[in-house]
């Protein structure tokens, strides 16, 4: 199981310096005893286009299996 938390919020000096080439450091967490039959991946990273096909393209080149992914967007729905 891969969860997936995107936060859409770019920081306060990206946007103070026009800055929008930042990309934030993505936060991973891995969980291998919450599920007895799969690793659970959560992994947190900036609102970057595509970055969610590149996560995943990324997970599919290092031959893992992804049987479920949840996709959380913040209030906004971005």
């Amino acid at each position: 199981m891969v969860r997936i938390i995107p936060r859409a919020t770019p920081s306060a000096t990206a946007v103070e310096n026009d800055d929008t080439d930042t990309v934030s450091t993505p936060k991973v967490i891995i969980d291998q005893d919450s599920d007895p039959d799969a690793t659970v991946i959560e992994i947190t990273f900036g609102d970057r286009l595509g970055a969610l096909l590149d996560t995943m393209n990324a997970l599919r080149n290092l031959g893992l299996n992804v049987a479920k992914a949840n996709v959380y967007l913040d209030s906004s729905g971005t």
